[in-house]
């Protein structure tokens, strides 16, 4: 049996007894999870850059704290350099087991940074050129800097200086 529809002028024919019909597709969750899955990725990547930002900022500042303790067992260094150029003999050996001339402790830069070094002759040789009255005298300067609570650094060089003997 079949049911006539009519409108404006066309008619349809529909059956009346479809027992076929096309299943209505519940899309109303796809969104809801399509958000879900957008929210996890940025959540993710929120976290990435968080953890990227704070161990940048931990790397900035453990090599600040390195290149300050440098700079302060350089200065150290100078420190013992500027105590040999100065001096107008051969400075005197203190200890004769490690060969000191000079041991400066602790000394405060700015903030956290200090030095210390120590200044040991090493010996004495004529320099080339000028006669057996002029000799060069080296010595080791050792230099340790800190800054901070845990950083450390050290200088280890020589210098020499002339001076005339018996002057």
């Amino acid at each position: 049996m079949m049911k006539t529809i009519s409108r404006q002028g066309t008619t349809h024919m529909k059956p009346l007894n479809t027992t076929h019909e096309t299943p209505a597709v519940d899309r109303r969750g796809f969104a809801m999870v399509t958000t879900l899955l957008v929210v996890l990725v940025l959540s993710v990547l929120a976290v990435g850059v968080a953890w990227l930002a704070t161990s940048e900022k931990k790397i900035t500042f453990a090599e600040s704290v390195h290149q300050r303790s440098v700079f302060a067992a350089d200065a150290g260094g100078e420190s013992g350099i500027n105590f040999i150029r100065v001096a107008d003999t051969p400075p005197q050996v203190l200890d004769f087991a490690t060969m000191e001339v000079n041991n400066v402790g602790e000394t405060v830069l700015s903030g956290s940074s200090t030095y210390s070094y120590a200044a040991s002759f090493m010996g004495k040789r004529p320099k080339p050129g000028w006669g057996i009255d002029y000799l060069d005298y080296d010595y080791q300067v050792d230099s340790s800097g800190a800054a901070s609570h845990n950083g450390t650094a050290a200088v280890n060089l020589v210098c020499s200086r002339l001076f005339k003997e018996g002057y």
